[in-house]
Parts: C-alpha cells; structure tokens; sequence
C-alpha cells in the first residue's frame, strides 16, 4: 500500500533521477562546446601557420589567393595597405619559424577572428621587427578556404 510517505520518497527519486539526468545533458553539451572550440582554434592555428608560409616564400603569387579582395592591413607605426599595395610592396621578409602563443578565437557566421602574440625575426617596410608582439588577424571561412580580411601587427619597428 503507497502512502503519502512512500510517495513523497518516490517523487524525491524522481526528481533526482531528472536532476541527474539534467546535469548529464548539460556537461555533454559543455563539452561538444569545448570540442568545437578546441577545433576552432586548430582549423584558426592552420591558417595562421598557412598564411605565415606564404608570406616567407616571400612570392606574392602564393599570398594573393590567401587575401580576401577587401583585404586591409595596419601597422604600429600607423603604415597602411590594401590588397594590392600589400602584395606589391609590403609582404614581410621573414627569417624564422613563427611561434603563435596565447591565441584566442572567437566566430560569428562566416568571420573568424585570432589574436595572439607572434614570436617570429622578420624585417618589415626594411625594418626590423620587434618579435613577440602581438597580433589581430580576421579571416572569413569561403567554401574550401581561409581568407585574410584584415590584420593588425602591433611589433615596434626598429629606426
């Protein structure tokens, strides 16, 4: 026979048991959060990696497809270019590995946008480049690439 008591401690259980399967869903959903994070940011270190390989190759040719026609680029010393002027005159030399520390990825839609800290000995407008000093670089995500929207490299250039 079910009385009030033994009623009470089976919807006790019940609520556990839905508390429980509650928590169950929402670290599951936490976690496909940090799994789609930790891709991001691999697919965001590829391109970052990818770009810097172009540019060291010091040829416009394999930088150009990586430049979204938009493309806009500004330097600490307030130096700015499009595309074309970029490819033309601008496109660093490069003279180590980089080393990208520190980095944060965040996504809306189709834009993805990196900042992080760029330990790497390159020459800039022939000028020495502080090394890691940080760095803003947005892409937009087309069908089979990563595109450069616009980029900011904030390393002090020597006199």
């Amino acid at each position: 026979m079910t009385t009030v008591k033994t009623a009470r401690r089976g919807g006790k259980a019940w609520a556990r048991a839905g508390l429980i399967t509650l928590a169950l869903a929402f670290n599951a959903a936490i976690d496909h959060a940090w799994a789609q994070d930790a891709g991001l940011e691999a697919d965001a270190r590829a391109a970052i990696v990818t770009v810097f390989d172009a540019l060291a190759s010091g040829d416009a040719g394999q930088v150009r497809p990586l430049l979204a026609p938009e493309f806009q680029l500004v330097r600490s010393n307030g130096a700015a270019y499009d595309k074309e002027e970029y490819l033309a005159r601008s496109i660093p030399h490069i003279d180590s590995e980089p080393a990208i520390n520190n980095l944060v990825v965040t996504r809306n839609g189709d834009i993805v946008v990196t900042r992080f800290r760029l330990r790497i000995e390159e020459e800039l407008d022939g000028k020495k480049a502080e090394s890691d000093a940080p760095q803003l670089i947005v892409f937009r995500i087309t069908p089979g690439a990563w595109q450069v929207v616009a980029s900011a490299n904030f390393a002090r250039l020597s006199e």
